[in-house]
């Protein structure tokens, strides 16, 4: 019951605290953490736009450096940045209270020496550096210390440390640029209409609809342009008649596709061009006969992502797509490919972070 008291009492504490001190000029938002890694130290810049107050914790049994912000209701950093550097093993963020954002450092063992300076567009955090010497006293802390974060770690006293004279340094090198994913998967739904008279005489002059799923891979980022590689399998049947029997023909095809991608990334458009080479694999059943086959070709596209505010892991694909396949059958040339526009689903995911070639 004491334990339960006293973390009431220090929620309690918070509100008021950010009622009195905290500049009432809206919230502020926790964007992104990136760092960068040296001989000496390591360098992490937490990106927040807007204006804000901290307190600095340290926190044990697991040993944690915690960072609160406020007023912060809202975070778009990704919630876990994997570090693995000078003692840094993960780097996490989370919402302690509605207008509380905290950032949690997690170490392998005891916390090393660090230093804290604020910027102009947020915090600049050194670990494995002695701290520069401090003049004069930063001011008293806003925030109480801090509630444990669950019922099993034992309450401990936080160590707190004083703020560093204010400096403008930024770190630029991120580990991934906020809304970034190496790998993609999805679905897609497209037309698909052949140019070719030989085959309208058989299947008809109609739009018909093929499905599909893809997978891609991010090679190379740079600056906001990406390099991809991508995979997709489609499937297409079809239904007609025989033009010398007029009995009923059925056509299945499966085209795969491996092409390269440029996209330029943007907070909620990605638009993107690219080409490659198709191979198509089909299959004609009728009362006459039966043929297989398969025939190759290449393609070039181009098209659109539309990033889904809040949840930028989820993309809506709109493109278009010619794709240029001849077959050859008892010596005669039909045209397998032709125009596709299609709609699709993407989820983007990171998938061996260290892959992709990164450069900010």
């Amino acid at each position: 019951m004491k334990r339960i008291g006293t973390a009431l009492i220090a929620v309690l504490a918070i509100a008021a605290s950010l009622a009195g001190q905290v500049p009432a000029s809206g919230s502020a938002v926790l964007k992104s953490i990136g760092y960068v890694k040296t001989d000496s130290g390591l360098e992490i810049s937490v990106r927040v736009e807007g204006e804000f107050v901290h307190q600095v914790s340290v926190l044990s049994s697991p040993n944690r450096l915690v960072i609160d912000f406020a007023p912060s209701q809202k975070i778009e950093a990704r919630p876990v940045y994997d570090v693995n550097a000078f003692g840094v093993t993960t780097v996490r963020t989370g919402q302690f209270q509605p207008q509380i954002s905290r950032v949690i450092f997690d170490f392998s063992g005891p916390v090393p020496a660090y230093d804290i300076r604020k910027s102009e567009s947020g915090l600049t955090v050194k670990i494995g550096l002695a701290p520069k010497a401090i003049e004069k006293p930063a001011p008293a802390a806003v925030f109480p210390p801090p509630v444990p974060e669950n019922k099993r770690v034992r309450e401990t006293k936080p160590a707190q440390k004083e703020e560093a004279p204010e400096i403008g340094i930024e770190a630029e090198s991120l580990e991934n640029p906020p809304g970034f994913y190496n790998t993609t998967a999805g679905f897609t739904i497209g037309t698909y209409r052949s140019a070719d008279d030989r085959f309208k005489e058989v299947y008809g002059d109609q739009t018909n609809i093929q499905i599909g799923i893809n997978l891609s891979r991010t090679l190379l980022y740079l600056k906001g342009f990406q390099l991809d590689i991508s995979f997709e399998a489609r499937i297409l049947s079809l239904t007609g008649k025989s033009t010398l029997s007029g009995d009923e023909a059925k056509f299945r095809m499966i085209p795969l596709t491996l092409g390269g991608r440029l996209l330029y990334q943007t907070k909620y458009i990605i638009p993107f061009l690219g080409g490659g080479l198709d191979w198509y694999n089909y299959k004609e059943d009728s009362v006459l006969a039966s043929t297989s086959g398969s025939a190759s070709g290449y393609h070039f596209q181009g098209g659109v992502f539309v990033v889904i505010p809040n949840l930028d892991f989820l993309r809506v694909k709109l493109y278009y797509k010619y794709t240029k396949v001849s077959a050859t059958e008892n010596e005669i040339d039909v045209q397998l490919g032709g125009p596709e526009y299609g709609i699709g689903l993407s989820f983007g995911f990171n998938f061996l972070n260290k892959v992709a070639f990164i450069i900010q």
